[in-house]
């Protein structure tokens, strides 16, 4: 590895380790099965802190409520569909000034929980209703994103790049419209018939190959899928030959350094989703069904990835590539 290649990743490492410190203290409480909450509201905040401060500061009070909603619309098909429309719409709406790819992981989660339901909490003998749940969540999500931004303004003060291109109009109509179709058929199919399922992966899957512009979303489609197959493979060999529940979730969480070093190195994204698919099945381990978990995220993001494809291709047979044009 050069130098130079070294030292990046060296201070790349200074910023993501200590952004995984939130996660690991509520790991030790009882709070731990609502860990993920936690990187719900450090992801979307570490990404648009590359924009702006300005950007991640907003984004601290939006994974609260995201993920707050998400909870309690769960089981209620209306709502919950009603919901996805409307984070679609927002999403869309995002692309405008270029801050999508923050969007995406701010919807990324809550779309997981109005299918597959949220974390359910025991203290001592006592278990929180659906609104404790839904604001310890939400504080969990606030939480991370605080932690965040404190990270940023001590190890990232001169790292913003300010706002990227804005997306002409008529492209953003085009994503806006796409996403809300999609996100609210998906949620109105699972809700009804696979309510507590890992389906919710096909809408997080949906928001995040689907892009602007029909290139763009089908270079996602290739890299999720591609990320998504060798992240599981690699998965389940590591199971198979490490016994051990601890060793396992330990390879998990390195899998997960790696994957936020290298979104930060903007490496390929089929990268990315190796590793973070290697965690997420990995951080499993616990629960004693590794390789189902394994099996369901391919399983429901070949379905996402074939959904947006097939929508991709209808839209450009029917409107040709009126919105890969600049406006």
């Amino acid at each position: 590895m050069e130098s130079s290649t070294l030292k990046q990743v060296l201070g790349i490492l200074l910023v993501v380790i200590p952004l995984f410190v939130p996660e690991v203290v509520v790991d030790a409480t009882p709070l731990r099965p609502a860990a993920a909450m936690v990187i719900a509201g450090v992801l979307p905040v570490i990404t648009a802190w590359m924009f702006a401060p300005q950007f991640a500061l907003a984004a601290i009070p939006l994974a609260g409520l995201t993920n707050g909603i998400s909870v309690l619309v769960f089981g209620h098909t209306a709502l919950a569909t009603v919901f996805a429309v409307v984070v679609a719409g927002l999403l869309g709406l995002s692309a405008r000034w270029g801050l999508h790819t923050a969007g995406i992981f701010l919807a990324v989660q809550p779309m997981i929980t109005i299918i597959a339901g949220h974390p359910i909490l025991t203290f001592g003998t006592e278990t929180p209703g659906r609104a404790a749940h839904a604001l310890i969540c939400a504080a969990l999500a606030m939480g991370g994103g605080l932690w965040t931004v404190a990270i940023g303004a001590v190890l990232l003060r001169n790292e913003s790049t300010g706002l990227p291109d804005q997306v002409p109009w008529p492209i953003v109509g085009f994503y806006a419209t796409a996403l809300m179709a999609m996100l609210g058929a998906g949620t109105l199919i699972a809700s009804t018939w696979l309510l507590g399922s890992a389906a919710g992966l096909v809408l997080a899957t949906i928001v995040i190959v689907t892009r602007p512009t029909y290139d763009e979303s089908r270079t996602m489609i290739a890299e999720r899928t591609i990320g998504t197959l060798i992240g599981g493979f690699v998965a389940a060999a590591v199971a198979a030959i490490v016994v051990n529940v601890s060793a396992l979730v330990l390879i998990g969480t390195a899998a997960m350094v790696v994957a936020a070093v290298l979104q930060l190195m903007h490496a390929r994204y089929a990268w990315f989703v190796t590793f973070v698919t290697a965690a997420i099945v990995l951080f499993n381990a616990p629960h004693g069904n590794v390789f189902h978990v394994d099996v369901e995220r391919v399983v429901w993001t070949v379905v996402g990835v074939v959904t947006v494809a097939a929508v991709i291709a209808i839209a450009e047979s029917v409107f040709g590539r009126y919105s890969d044009r600049e406006a």
